[in-house]
């Protein structure tokens, strides 16, 4: 006979999520400090998004200068992502969950989430997705602002070398796709980055667009291999 899965459940998984997410958050925090931003500024980014490699863009871009819009186009291509996520995880979700419940259960599905979610042989019921995503999203809020009055303290120099945080995210987002796919996506990677450079430096493309360009083509030619491996 199959449980229901519960809240208290639902926390429980969500605990190693927290441990993760708070040490990433802090350093979220410090950049945000770093870019200029007030506490609240840096609460709110993470209140209202909650997600991690779509906030560090964005404020790496905005650390840049780039325009509004670029922005808006990086950071939505980076998370639409959580489109086919959120496909997937209704298919697991308990007929009950209706009306309000499931705008706040999308909102709280990240990576680590829908991972730990989907691996769950029941069906989710709203109780446990919410102690799931209510634990996760307290550690990466109560990260930010932890780690944004943590940088009160620290000596400047500090605070501006923890810009490498970024890099460091997406070096292990990419050391996973590599460990998945192969050297082509490192290729892919490498492609990405080489035409991001080319167009913001030699061409003077706003950093901004130059990334949506960049990114855009590194998709395409991804999808290309991708089906020219599986024999599609």
């Amino acid at each position: 006979m199959a449980r229901t899965l519960t809240f208290k459940q639902g926390f429980h998984d969500g605990l190693p999520i927290f441990i993760g997410y708070f040490p990433t958050a802090l350093a979220f925090g410090l950049v945000c400090r770093d870019l200029g931003l007030r506490a609240w500024h840096a609460i709110l980014f993470s209140v209202t998004n909650f997600a991690g490699s779509g906030q560090f863009l964005a404020a790496s871009l905005m650390g840049s200068g780039a325009l509004l819009a670029e922005l808006f186009i990086s950071v939505l291509l980076i998370n639409m992502r959580y489109v086919f996520m959120g496909a997937e995880l209704s298919r697991k979700l308990d007929p009950a969950i209706r009306g309000w419940q499931r705008p706040f259960i999308a909102f709280g599905t990240t990576d680590e989430v829908f991972s730990v979610a989907v691996l769950n042989g029941e069906m989710l019921t709203a109780s446990y997705l919410f102690g799931l995503e209510g634990t996760s999203y307290l550690g990466w809020v109560g990260g930010t602002a932890t780690g944004f009055l943590i940088g009160m303290i620290l000596p400047s120099l500090l605070q501006l070398a923890v810009g490498v945080t970024l890099y460091a995210l997406f070096t292990v987002l990419l050391t996973q796709q590599v460990r998945q796919k192969g050297v082509k996506a490192l290729a892919i990677a490498a492609l990405s980055g080489g035409l991001h450079t080319l167009l913001s430096t030699r061409l003077a493309v706003p950093v901004g667009w130059s990334f949506v360009i960049s990114m855009l083509t590194a998709t395409f030619v991804g999808a290309a291999l991708i089906d020219e491996e599986a024999g599609l």
